[in-house]
């Protein structure tokens, strides 16, 4: 044999061995596909409806210059209504002391007319007397009248000093209603920052306190979610379960299926004896797919 004959018989042998081994996969495909055909499949887990969110509780929390701010506002009623309480007193106490002021004047004046009248009614009974007594030029007579000057304006003095004070105490009185309202003001400012540092205190607890019931809620919520997660699992495993359990039974008797041990017998008759031997001998998808008696059957055609 030449050199040439030699390579071209070994060239066809190793093609002959590649055609033979593809036959043998599309053989064994071939038969994989009918066997899926022949059996139902793994049925996948039930797709059961998803667990139902349940609705949690948000809190906003707020910074301590936003709880300061709500204080605030919570009382600037009380503020605005205590200032203008204030300012009344004050307008009130103004009006007063220049009602005061107008009847003491009004009253100065009326003891001035009086001791005025008075006096002229005196001056008139001296000059009245001096005449009929003839004394009308007498020293008598113009020291009575000069007495009667001098108790007059000593009078009508002590009646405008005494209207001076009170005027002076009036006016006094009224310059410091100004200090009155800002120390009013600012003792009224105290006992705000008191009220005010209570109520942010409180809107802080109740802040606090509703944190806390947001979390015990929440914290409920996510067990019970949790819960139903699992209970979901569950009808889900188990409904899985009964479906694989009826597999189990329907490929139990995929296995004494005539159909499969037929298609295998056509199948592996379109091979060569080698081929079909080997397959039957050491390819676990003959004995796992056929009942015990169906595989020695096979065995017996194919290998003796």
């Amino acid at each position: 044999m030449s050199f040439f004959n030699y390579v071209a018989e070994t060239f066809d042998s190793v093609a002959n061995r590649q055609n033979r081994n593809q036959e043998v996969d599309n053989a064994m495909r071939d038969i994989t596909d009918f066997i899926n055909s022949q059996r139902p499949q793994i049925p996948n887990r039930p797709d059961l409806p998803g667990v139902p969110d349940f609705e949690r509780q948000t809190v906003t929390e707020r910074t301590d210059d936003e709880l300061r701010e709500l204080a605030e506002n919570k009382l600037s009623g009380e503020r605005l209504a205590q200032e203008r309480a204030i300012d009344t007193q004050m307008q009130n106490r103004e009006r007063d002391l220049g009602t005061q002021r107008e009847n003491a004047t009004t009253s100065a004046q009326e003891k001035k007319d009086a001791t005025q009248a008075s006096f002229e009614r005196a001056s008139q009974f001296v000059n009245n007397d001096a005449l009929r007594r003839g004394l009308a030029r007498s020293s008598i007579a113009v020291n009575r009248q000069s007495d009667l000057a001098e108790q007059s304006a000593t009078q009508q003095a002590a009646i405008a000093h005494s209207l001076t004070r009170k005027i002076e105490g009036i006016e006094n009185e009224i310059s410091s209603l100004a200090g009155q309202r800002d120390q009013a003001i600012a003792d009224f400012n105290v006992q705000h920052a008191a009220r005010l540092a209570q109520q942010i205190h409180t809107l802080r607890q109740e802040q606090d306190r509703a944190v806390r019931d947001a979390a015990a809620f929440n914290n409920n919520v996510a067990e019970q979610e949790r819960r139903a997660a699992i209970e979901q699992q569950e009808r889900g495993a188990a409904l899985h379960q009964r479906e694989l359990d009826i597999l189990a039974r329907e490929r139990e008797l995929t296995g004494n299926n005539n159909d499969v041990f037929n298609h295998m017998v056509t199948v592996l008759r379109t091979l060569g004896a080698t081929d079909a031997r080997r397959e039957v001998m050491e390819n676990p998808i003959f004995r796992d797919n056929l009942s015990a008696q169906q595989f020695y059957r096979l065995f017996d055609m194919f290998t003796r």
